[in-house]
């Protein structure tokens, strides 16, 4: 995994809406599946700023042909966690990591 590094101008200021989460489907040429993290109360208090919808995305990972881009609303900007690629026999499995997101839009290559 990379270093994170702040994401690209075509992420907004603010956390997702869910709708804005799922057109990530689309966005990304060969993207499968947009997976999303529901944090408990205690976590959103912390990262979802006050003005934000309840429902507010702040953990999103593209699932692609090739691999799980990873990306994370962070201190007022997305954040980009880089690309665990499926071929990387030497990196733990996204299945665990994945536990905790669920399927937003899109179908996944990993039995969940």
């Amino acid at each position: 995994m990379d270093e994170p590094a702040p994401a690209g101008d075509d992420w907004p200021d603010r956390p997702l809406s869910p709708s804005e989460a799922r057109d990530r489907l689309d966005a990304g040429e060969d993207a499968r599946a947009v997976w999303v993290m529901d944090h408990d109360d205690g976590v959103r208090a912390t990262v979802v700023p006050d003005d934000a919808p309840e429902d507010a995305v702040v953990d999103v990972v593209l699932e692609t042909a090739t691999g799980f881009e990873m990306y994370s609303y962070t201190r007022g900007q997305w954040m980009d966690y880089g690309t665990q690629r499926h071929d990387d026999e030497d990196a733990p499995s996204m299945a665990g990591t994945l536990e905790s997101y669920r399927v937003l839009a899109g179908e996944s290559s990993l039995s969940t």
